[in-house]
């Protein structure tokens, strides 16, 4: 558990909450004084502190520091939320909030819980006009599939708890676009399988809205982000992958009139077209259209079965219809890049590899009636001190560069005769080095 003592905590507040002064002569010898504004927060904290508490830091996300300053209420002045375990009882985790006034900072209630570790605390948007709440996650002992969860208020100067649970993963998002951030949780049902719970805010409550399951090959949900379904719909896409073998399945949970519910279960193709790939590539906007397209794996023509290589076949879903394929690429997981397949080339191209020294290669080519044709493009990954060398050969085409690898391609020669040829500017615009951003 992270531990960090009271004072050093405090001294980016001070620079916040001190304000600049410009003075001359020996005045500016003198020591910066802290601002009033700071000198009541600290006295706050200090009081805490000999109350035999320890200040603690978030473990993940983005705030991870012992003392947060937040506009919960939107009245224009900051929050202080500050974060402190017992000392004789480590784990037990008090939260504090204190609201501004005038030059001083007063105490509005606090949260206590048990666990291990505060894991992280986000601020989602509560109300329409800005208002914001406070979700706390904690780490309990030795459970590696349950995480504790709390959810609090700030309205008219109080804290108020508005639900304490366990989650397996959970995610905020504005699912039915009204301006404020709703609450998924995943759990796990006492039958072992994966479920969904959608919690929205009104009345001053959180409010259990519905509940889905996910796929029953799930076993662990890898990556939770919010995306868009064709006719531009907020939906949250589960990553999971599966209880047998390897790669990846996904889950696309939305709200509309006809309730929260898991569309990928319902698609009357469900069964035939599977979000299973047996490569653990995410979901992302891979034509940069502004949906999230989902990959089915497809094998390519003329390759192994006991060792295929598969291109991707990129689907895009809607509420209310069919999923539709809108391209296809190779994603080469190992080197980090992906190609953009041309529509002609699915199902009549293949593809071999090759390494040579720090240079890497990879030749898609002409697949026509089970003979390897024509080599049409070959994609270079290359390494090491010759890097630079290999890739300002005559005929190379550099696509990207990082700090350890530079990717390069060239046109074999005799490619510009078969009907499936591609030229330069195309390859630039169809090849990207690709990341994996694994968010649970």
């Amino acid at each position: 558990m992270k531990r960090i003592i009271l004072l050093p905590a405090l001294a980016g507040l001070l620079l916040l909450l001190g304000g600049c002064e410009f003075k001359s002569g020996d005045s500016l010898l003198q020591p910066p004084q802290p601002s009033k504004t700071y000198e009541a927060l600290q006295k706050q904290l200090s009081a805490i502190a000999e109350d035999g508490k320890i200040a603690v830091a978030p473990q993940s996300g983005e705030n991870r520091t012992t003392v947060k300053l937040v506009d919960l209420d939107q009245d224009g002045e900051d929050e202080a939320v500050a974060f402190f375990c017992e000392a004789k009882n480590p784990d037990q985790f008090h939260v504090y909030v204190f609201q501004k006034e005038g030059d001083d900072y007063v105490a509005r209630g606090s949260v206590t819980s048990t666990g291990v570790q505060l894991a992280s605390v986000s601020f989602p948007i509560l109300q329409p006009t800005g208002e914001k709440g406070i979700v706390l996650s904690w780490k309990l002992g030795n459970d590696i599939v349950n995480t504790g969860l709390t959810v609090c208020s700030f309205e008219d100067g109080t804290l108020n708890t508005l639900l304490e649970t366990t989650y397996n993963s959970f995610i905020t998002s504005d699912l039915d676009d009204n301006g404020t951030d709703d609450l998924i949780l995943l759990t796990t049902e006492p039958s072992g399988r994966r479920a969904a719970k959608l919690y929205c805010f009104a009345s001053g409550k959180l409010e259990l809205k519905g509940e889905t399951t996910l796929a029953p090959e799930v076993q662990t949900v890898v990556s939770l982000k919010t995306g868009w379904l064709r006719g531009y719909h907020r939906a949250v896409f589960a990553e999971g992958k599966p209880k047998l073998g390897s790669g990846l399945m996904t889950d696309i949970l939305i709200l509309d009139n006809n309730g929260f519910r898991n569309i990928t279960l319902e698609s009357e193709t469900a069964s035939k077209l599977s979000t299973y790939r047996p490569v653990s590539v995410l979901s992302n906007d891979v034509n940069g259209d502004g949906l999230t397209e989902v990959p089915r794996a497809v094998t390519m023509p003329g390759t192994n079965a006991a060792d295929p290589v598969y291109m991707l076949d990129w689907y895009a879903y809607s509420a209310g219809d069919q999923p539709v394929r809108v391209c296809t690429t190779y994603q080469n997981v190992s080197e980090n890049w992906q190609f953009m397949l041309p529509n002609e080339w699915r199902g009549k191209v293949t593809l071999s590899k090759g390494f040579n020294s720090g240079m890497s290669t990879t030749v898609l080519l002409d697949y026509n009636d089970g003979d390897k044709g024509i080599p049409l493009l070959n994609i270079y990954r290359l390494t090491g001190d010759m890097r630079s060398y290999y890739a300002s050969r005559e005929g190379m085409i550099e696509l990207a560069k990082t700090q350890t690898e530079i990717y390069a391609a060239t046109i074999p020669s005799g490619a510009e005769d078969s009907p499936l040829a591609i030229t330069e500017d195309d390859i630039r615009s169809r090849f990207s080095i690709i990341t994996q951003n694994w968010n649970n």
